[in-house]
């Protein structure tokens, strides 16, 4: 009987043998691997060559002796150079088919250093950023080996293989092989590693920012689809690491930000029509261009950083380029009114000092009175209007600045903004009249207008805790100012219940926020001492029986809470504070009380 044929495997494993060996020349290798990867782009074929580790060995010893030639102390040949250069195409070719949805292979390469070779080409071989045809194999190969496969992610990065990946895109102009290089960087920033790697090299996100504003003012979809890439690798990581909000936070690199803001401000969203990214990092409220409001937040983000107060607000340029934006309204386009809730957002950040607050109000008046007349306004955009209440509440944290903003109008600006279905804005205008209720003429306007009821009515029907909390803490702030020093004021206070919500904060809030519950006590004795109507009203809550719902099903009584403030004898200097407002507000009470209401309380 006439012997069966070899298996097919067996003159592969012969092959792969004598590779891994070194038996055959550089040309020849070539042409071995050239046929190997041709034959490893056929899924069934890839998977039967790595069901042993010979492919992956040889491939990996290849790739060491190769680099081992062309690092060498003897210089070689410019045919013998080129002959390597072609061994390294095709050896990396054949590395990124064999990786290519075969995790068996991947991690084959990894354990007989593959990877970490292929880390070398990439930071090591000068060719690998200017031959086409090696940088398509070099970073393909890159791509298939770390994608989905941690492992082999970091082994790269640990090599090296970051920076050569920004450099691709940084050098010459765009050609095909960016899409890969792109691919690439993607799939190896989805690593902590990569985090940990920008942290450590400060050069490395300043050069994302350079490339992108150099890649901004090239056209084609190549420069586009590399600006998408490095778009989202700034985003990702000024959003995990404080590091690097830390390195981007200089006037350059700010400024930096505004630029590419406004390309994308200016760029029109059908460019990205079917384009697949990630969504921008924690963005507070929604925009009509994703690519914008991510580099947005970027600049929140590093603007936001304590480190931002000192490096950013000396400079003269970011301040002048912020409020040149501010400046005007400049018409209703999308561009005017991303660029001001951008420059808004920053200011607001910087403005966090009572310092740089009075500098602001002081230096820039013009500025200022636009935040209040244009950005604030109801007809501007949820976002840009987020952001002005933002900057101008922190610039009335300053008292110097309370009176030149009242004389702007700010009071009746942010009155406007009380009943506002956005709740960031909401929250911002009601601490902005909680300010401004130092100023007299300011306080009057809220209680003549339509700001007191209106917060009333926000208090009592709103379920978001900050609102009622900040809302609350601006009556109890009124009620102070109108009962201790204002008697003009108080026909117009005394038709509305104030007693209900500065009860209902201590029953719900007091033990959270004692500070708040302080002020509500304050506030309930103030009123209750000044006003008849308002004694009886605490009474009316404190009588056996009483049904009124103050807080939720489960919070307690607001007589057992008063009782439990009155017979503290706590140390704790805001419970301290509190129980002894508590016995003031008790005694008041009693010059009112007829029917043993308090005789639990005294």
């Amino acid at each position: 009987m006439a012997n069966s044929a070899p298996p097919a495997q067996t003159s592969d494993d012969e092959l792969l043998a004598s590779l891994l060996h070194s038996t055959q020349s550089p040309a020849a290798t070539a042409r071995a691997f050239k046929a190997l990867a041709d034959q490893c782009q056929d899924a069934e074929t890839r998977l039967r060559l790595t069901e042993q580790p010979l492919l992956a060995q040889a491939l990996s010893a290849v790739l060491q002796r190769t680099l081992a030639d062309l690092s060498g102390p003897e210089e070689l040949s410019e045919p013998e150079r080129a002959d390597r250069m072609l061994l390294l195409v095709q050896t990396l070719r054949c590395m990124g088919n064999v990786s290519a949805d075969n995790s068996g292979g991947r991690a084959q390469l990894l354990e007989h250093g593959g990877v970490t070779g292929i880390a070398r080409v990439l930071s090591g071989v000068a060719e690998v950023l200017s031959e086409p045809l090696l940088m398509r194999a070099a970073f393909g190969a890159a791509l298939n080996a770390a994608l989905d496969t941690a492992d082999n992610a970091r082994a790269l990065i640990a090599g090296g293989a970051l920076e050569p990946h920004l450099r691709a895109l940084s050098m010459g102009p765009p050609c095909d092989a960016w899409a890969v290089v792109c691919m690439s960087l993607d799939s190896l920033c989805e690593s902590d590693e990569a985090v940990a790697a920008f942290e450590q090299d400060a050069a490395c996100m300043a050069s994302v920012l350079g490339t992108l504003g150099a890649l901004a003012r090239v056209e084609g979809p190549l420069a586009r689809g590399a600006m998408r890439t490095l778009v989202w690798v700034l985003c990702e990581t000024v959003e995990k690491s404080a590091a690097v909000r830390i390195q981007l936070c200089t006037p350059d690199a700010v400024l930096a930000l505004f630029d590419l803001l406004e390309f994308y401000l200016e760029t029109a969203p059908e460019e990205d029509v079917g384009v697949s990214a990630p969504a921008p990092p924690n963005r507070p409220l929604p925009a009509g261009n994703r690519y914008a409001d991510a580099v947005t937040q970027a600049i929140v983000g590093v603007s936001g950083d304590d480190a931002a107060l000192a490096a950013l607000f000396p400079s003269r340029a970011l301040l002048s380029r912020l409020m040149d934006v501010l400046a005007s309204r400049g018409g209703d386009s999308a561009r005017a009114d991303g660029m001001a809730a951008a420059a808004a957002l920053c200011l607001g950040n910087l403005a966090r000092s009572d310092e740089h607050c009075v500098a602001l109000a002081d230096g820039h008046a013009g500025v200022v009175r636009a935040l209040v007349g244009d950005w604030l306004a109801p007809g501007v955009n949820v976002r840009t209007r987020h952001a002005a209440s933002g900057v101008l509440k922190n610039l009335s944290l300053a008292q110097a600045n309370r009176a030149p903003l009242a004389a702007m109008g700010l009071a009746g600006v942010a009155a406007a903004g009380v009943t506002s279905a956005v709740v960031p804005v909401q929250a911002n205008c009601i601490g902005i009249l909680r300010h401004l209720a130092a100023v007299p003429a300011c306080v009057a306007e809220m209680v003549r207008g339509s700001a007191l009821p209106d917060v009333l009515r926000v208090v009592r029907e709103s379920d978001v805790d900050a609102i009622r909390c900040e809302g609350t803490r601006l009556v109890a702030a009124l009620a102070k100012r109108v009962f201790l020093a204002n008697d003009d004021l108080r026909a117009a206070v005394v038709g509305h219940d104030l007693v209900t919500p500065l009860a209902r904060l201590v029953v719900m809030d007091g033990e959270r926020h004692p500070l708040l519950r302080q002020e509500s006590l304050v506030a309930l004795t103030v009123v209750a001492a000044a006003e008849p109507r308002y004694a009886s009203d605490v009474l009316a809550l404190l009588a056996p029986g009483d049904s009124a719902p103050l807080g939720r099903p489960d919070d307690k009584p607001f007589a057992e809470v008063l009782a439990m403030l009155v017979r503290s004898e706590s140390e704790e200097p805001l419970m301290r504070a509190s129980a002894q407002q508590a016995r003031s507000l008790v005694q008041q009470l009693a010059t009112h009380s007829k029917d043993g209401v308090l005789d639990a309380l005294l």
